[in-house]
């Protein structure tokens, strides 16, 4: 359970830090270079940097966890990980809704102009 709760702990923190890393300098095959996508980026970029906060505090509580064993230092940390955990994925629906309707607010522009053209 030691080495389990180690290996969680630590891939969490790994995860966490690489998702901050690429969203700080970019995804594969982002395109979003115009005027109208500088708003989005920005909100997208705080609101994933507060997941990947909550994410990695999720790793450092299962390690604290793991070191505590079993008492009540290790139900407080866990309870704690069990409800970030479904706030994160609160959040993460709400990002997916938010870049979905980004989507179609572009499109609707691009048309416009298009039509206008």
């Amino acid at each position: 359970m030691f080495a389990g709760g180690l290996l969680l702990g630590v891939t969490l923190l790994f995860f966490a830090i690489w998702l901050q890393w690429t969203e700080h300098h970019g995804w594969p095959h982002d395109t979003f270079d115009g005027d109208d996508d500088i708003e989005y980026r920005r909100r997208r970029k705080k609101s994933r940097l507060l997941v990947n906060v909550l994410i990695g505090i999720c790793g450092a509580l299962i390690l604290a966890a793991t070191f505590a064993g079993v008492g009540v230092v290790y139900l407080a940390a866990w309870s704690i990980v069990t409800l970030t955990l479904v706030v994160i994925v609160i959040l993460a629906g709400l990002d997916a809704f938010r870049t979905h309707r980004h989507h179609q607010d572009k499109i609707r522009r691009m048309r416009k102009r298009a039509l206008d053209d």
